[in-house]
């Protein structure tokens, strides 16, 4: 295999050019090429490319003078591997794929969207198969691309260095910019952001910071904190989106009308969900969280097919910012 991922893309696409028409010119590849992949290249790569295919593939490619273009005898046989899947293995491919499509102009999603499709050019896909994989259109939500998407390559690629993160640091909400040396721990992403958690230098406590909020991020040459009792999968049990407040963990105990708790079965909206009593018009559902504004505002984000049933505190929180928003209108 070339030891290049483009080389292999190339040399995978020519050969099926080469089965699928029955002359097929330079032009036309680079062409249908940069349209398909998105790769540009010059007429001497693509020789190089054939030349390459007739000696490490065996290829058996041939050129006609008069119509100035390559070609394969008949039945030629595979000179790839084939890689044999399941009509529902094909599909459940072919359907991540369309659902990553969001994240192509972050570089090491690019790369990882080239490895998929290098997957599916591998497959032994009968006609019929391939139509229908096409049959049902698949369109999943797309969200621009976000300030700071450029430094997770940078940041994935830094995990493996075990040296720190240097970076300045501006919050939503002041004018201030801060400088921070960080332990990197954790890159998460939450409601279509990304967030890269990490112990500041000199600090005993863990600090969540949104990409789009660094600013100068450069690896530094000192080596990583020795990170304890940190555990990454239950270090957002009990938080209601990104932030992890201090405080104590509550049962909280929301009343939903029926048609919209019934959007919570299918849905959880966290993982300690459980749904708790189940009327004919209402459903009651107990999360054990940290009660904080993104709960305040997912709550109200039901307006008023929700109610708050325990602890007393939420619900005069919620009250108070429902009479406080009734006084701008």
């Amino acid at each position: 295999m070339p030891s290049n991922k483009n080389a292999y893309i190339r040399h995978r696409f020519i050969d099926s050019l080469l089965r699928d028409y029955d002359y097929v010119k330079t032009d036309e590849i680079i062409d249908k090429l940069y349209e398909r992949y998105d790769i540009s290249v010059a007429t001497r790569t693509i020789n190089k490319d054939i030349n390459d295919m007739k000696v490490e593939l065996h290829a058996p490619i041939e050129y006609s003078s008069q119509k100035r273009a390559y070609y394969y005898p008949d039945d030629v046989d595979d000179i790839f591997p084939a890689i044999e899947l399941k009509d529902e293995e094909l599909n459940a491919l072919l359907f991540y794929t369309n659902n990553i499509a969001h994240y192509k102009d972050i570089g090491i999603f690019k790369d990882f969207t080239n490895a998929i499709d290098k997957v599916i050019d591998a497959v032994k896909i009968e006609a019929s198969q391939q139509k229908a994989s096409n049959r049902i259109t698949i369109q999943p939500e797309n969200f621009p691309k976000f300030q700071g998407s450029d430094l997770i390559p940078e940041i994935i690629s830094g995990y493996d260095t075990n040296f720190k993160f240097n970076f300045d640091y501006k919050r939503h909400n002041s004018e201030e910019i801060k400088n921070h040396t960080v332990t990197p721990i954790l890159l998460k992403e939450y409601d279509h952001l990304w967030y890269l958690i990490g112990k500041i230098e000199g600090k005993e406590f863990v600090t969540i910071f949104a990409l789009d909020r660094i600013i100068n991020f450069e690896l530094t040459k000192d080596n990583c904190e020795e990170i304890t009792g940190f555990d990454s999968d239950k270090y957002f049990n009990h938080a209601f989106g990104i932030s992890v407040p201090d405080g104590e963990v509550e049962d909280v105990v929301l009343e939903f009308d029926s048609w919209r708790g019934k959007y919570l079965i299918s849905s959880p909206i966290h993982k300690s969900q459980q749904l708790i009593k189940e009327e004919s018009d209402k459903l009651i559902f107990s999360f054990k969280v940290v009660p904080f504004h993104e709960l305040h505002s997912k709550i109200l984000s039901y307006g008023s097919s929700v109610k708050v049933l325990e602890p007393e505190s939420l619900r005069l929180r919620i009250k108070d910012i429902l009479n406080n928003a009734l006084k701008n209108y």
